[in-house]
Parts: C-alpha cells; structure tokens; sequence
C-alpha cells in the first residue's frame, strides 16, 4: 500500500486488528474454492479497513491525507447514475449490481482497496448478498 513507517510502525496493533477484521467479513468460501482469491480479498479489505480507520500518529497526517483525497469521511447515499454540465445537475442511485449493498459496503466503495476487495467477492454472487 506505500505507507511509510513514520506514518505507521511495523508493529502498529493496527495491521493486526485490519486483518482480523478482513478475515470476519471476507466470506470463507474464497479460502476453499481458490485460496489466492481470498488472500487478495483480505488484503484489499484490510487495506481498506486501514484507509478507513486507522489513526495518525501525533504530528502526522498520512491517513488524514488520504481520507481527504478519497472523500472517505464525505456521506453519498449512492453512486452518481448521471450527470449534466449546464445546470451542473447530477442523479444519485443505486444500480442493480450494486443494490444489495449495504452502509459498509458502500463506505468501502470510497477507496481503491475496498473497491477491489467488493469486485471479488461480488465474483462468489449472491452467496453474501451481492447480485
């Protein structure tokens, strides 16, 4: 993920408690039908995870920083279906492969991690209650 030591200590709990939260929401069949596919599941998630919630350090803003260019802490109830340029109009909904999501989920849909962490497990189908 590229984030520096300073910002985050190798020995930070926070790696630890990402990744038990990564392997409580990242369904068990991936571990099963193809292992490597849920071992990026995990990461993704738990990147995620940290992205997300993860605390700066006194005197540092990294994860600050990147919540910011994300617009992680910013609330959108869904994804933006269409767009016009002379009023500056814009449309929020929920399509059909995203309908099933729920406020965590579409959170994660903020950051490159969870964005791929939802890409695969959306690939096992409605097994977790994606479509």
């Amino acid at each position: 993920m590229g984030i520096p030591t300073v910002a985050l200590a190798d020995n930070d709990p926070g790696y630890a408690y990402a990744f038990q939260i990564a392997l409580d929401l990242v369904p068990l069949d991936f571990s099963t039908a193809s292992p490597d596919i849920y071992t990026l599941t995990v990461y993704n998630w738990g990147g995620s995870q940290l992205l997300q919630f993860q605390q700066d350090y006194a005197g540092q803003t990294w994860f600050a920083s990147a919540r910011a260019s994300y617009g992680i802490n910013s609330f959108v109830a869904g994804v933006i279906n269409s767009a016009a340029d002379s009023s500056t109009s814009e449309s929020l909904t929920v399509g059909k492969g995203l309908s099933n999501l729920s406020l965590i989920d579409l959170q994660r849909l903020k950051d490159p991690y969870g964005r791929q962490a939802l890409a695969w497990m959306q690939t096992i189908g409605t097994l977790w209650g994606l479509t």
